[in-house]
Parts: C-alpha cells; structure tokens; sequence
C-alpha cells in the first residue's frame, strides 16, 4: 500500500532548531504528504516553507495561545490528513531513509498501529551509570530489554541500557519525538492532555501503552535521528526526576496494578531506585545529583501523602 506520511512537529521559540530539522525532511528518499506545524512560541517566519511546497509538501501552520506539548500533539492529530502520523520533536536531525523505513514496517503488518524509530546519538552510559543500572534490575527499576514495562511500573526506556536493540521488535511503548502511527489509531485514542498539563514527561509512554492493547507497535533501529536536545528545555535535575517519580506511580496506579498485591512490586523498585541514587551521591557527590535525590524524596512525599493526580 503506497501510504501517505503526515509529520507533527511541536516547537518552542528554536527556529534554527526547526530548520535544520525541516531540512532533513526534505532530503528524504521518501517526502511526507504533509507538514504540520504547531507553534507554541513565536516564530517570526515559518522556515523553508517555500521549500517543502515547491517539493510538494502541504505546509500546515497553527499558532497556539498556551504552551503544552501534549496539547500541540492532539492540535496536529486533529489537522493531519495522510495515513502515517509521524511525531517529532523541532530539535532532530533524519537520517536520509528514515521515513522509507517506518512505512516499511507497516507495510509488513496490516496489525501494526505504532512504529518507532532509534536516537542515534544516545550518550553512552559512563561508569557510575553502569553500575546504577545493575543495581536497579533486580529491583525492578529497569530491565535488560528495552522498550518493556514492568511488573513494577517501571520502563525500560530506549537508550538507558547497554543492551542496545539490534533488529526489528515488538514493544510495549514508543518514545514520543521518534513514534508514528496509522490515523486510524487517533479514532480511539488521544494523548491525554488532562494529566499531562505543561511537560510532557512520560506522556508518550502513557498514549503508546494504551496503543499497544489494541495494535502492534515495533521499533525499528533501521530508522535514525540525531537529537539534539537542547539543555535549556530540561527540566532542572529535582524538577526531573520529580516528575518521573509521579509519573511512574500515576503510570503503575493507571496501567499495570491489578492488585492490591502489587503494590509490593511498586515500593520494592521505588526503594532499589531510591538507593541507586544515594549510591550516585556517594560516589559523586555532585550538586546536580544531590538535587536529583531530593526531587526523588518530594516526588515520593507528593504522591503517597499529597496523592497528586496530575502531571505538571
């Protein structure tokens, strides 16, 4: 099936971040049907849209009122038109096949409903890393197969281990700037912008989890991208890992418990991930990771006293 590809590009006030993503669109051995952009800064000019409408690509803008990734995701999914909904975030640079690689994938499978492509400049895991991560998988904090959820609640994000994916699999999850999905999908399923209100931290696993009890999802290492993340857009080191505490224990609560029982799963990894960060200070007594600690300790307080409900 000769599928149509539509691209959602989010972006925050980084226009040469844009372009340069934009432009490796355009050297595509395959071009998208169509471009969407979706504003929630102020660009002053709309890169190479000349360009990609000379090339024959529908150039789409819309300026939002109120910043939210996950807000700007569902804005692009109501505007796309094509068959292959493609997310990236405005700062990543394609290699030259990496939409030809993803339509290859579902035209595979009519059962796949979600492919995801690989970072190709993932920073390797120095040694203090490497240690962390083998204490964290018999606790359930992490496993050796990436893109897999845990009995715990916890993901195995792509990238964070040394057990690279090598070849074509089945996951239970994509990461958001490297996903895409068939537009039927989006019949059934939104990202959820209630919960997930101004960060898009672990969005993308909650709406491709959901996804994958209903369709197939493959990541592909055949489909790369560089990206470049811009230090300026992270959240600082407690604000970070404050997040990913709620995040997982909203992820456990709404996904994965079935039991009261399994509450176990949830506190056993939550203490392996609590002394695999007091083992980093320790061992590098950095502010960034002292405050790394503390966000771990708030998030903890936030979500089994105060019972947050939502991300923010």
């Amino acid at each position: 099936m000769q599928y149509k590809a539509s691209i959602i590009i989010p972006t925050y006030n980084r226009p040469v971040d844009l372009k340069n993503c934009i432009r490796s669109i355009l050297d595509q051995t395959v071009l998208p049907y169509e471009l969407i952009v979706i504003d929630d800064g102020n660009l002053s000019e709309l890169p190479l849209k000349a360009e990609c409408e000379q090339a024959g690509i529908k150039y789409v803008y819309f300026k939002k009122d109120k910043p939210g990734l996950t807000a700007s995701r569902n804005k692009g999914i109501e505007l796309v038109t094509g068959d292959i909904v493609f997310f990236f975030d405005d700062d990543v640079v394609l290699f030259p096949d990496y939409i030809e690689q993803i339509l290859n994938i579902y035209n595979m499978s009519e059962d796949v409903g979600g492919v995801g492509g690989a970072i190709a400049n993932h920073k390797r895991l120095n040694l203090v890393k490497k240690i962390r991560k083998i204490l964290e998988i018999p606790f359930m904090v992490s496993g050796v197969r990436e893109g897999r959820v845990l009995p715990s609640g916890f993901c195995t994000s792509f990238g964070t281990t040394p057990f690279e994916i090598k070849k074509v699999t089945e996951v239970d999850f994509l990461s958001g700037g490297v996903s895409s999905f068939k537009k039927e999908v989006f019949n059934t399923f939104k990202f959820d912008a209630k919960h997930f209100l101004n960060y898009g931290m672990g969005e993308d696993k909650d709406f491709s989890y959901r996804v994958s009890k209903a369709y197939k999802l493959i990541y592909t290492p055949h489909a790369r991208l560089y990206h470049y993340e811009a230090p300026q857009m992270r959240p600082n080191g407690y604000r970070e890992v404050f997040m990913f505490v709620v995040f997982t224990h909203y992820f456990f609560k709404t996904h994965v418990k079935k039991s009261p029982v399994e509450w176990l799963f949830f506190f056993y990894a939550f203490w392996g991930y609590l002394l695999s960060r007091i083992l980093v200070c320790i061992f590098a007594p950095k502010k960034h990771n002292v405050n790394k600690l503390r966000g771990l300790l708030g998030g903890f307080y936030d979500v089994i006293v105060r019972g947050t409900k939502t991300v923010e």
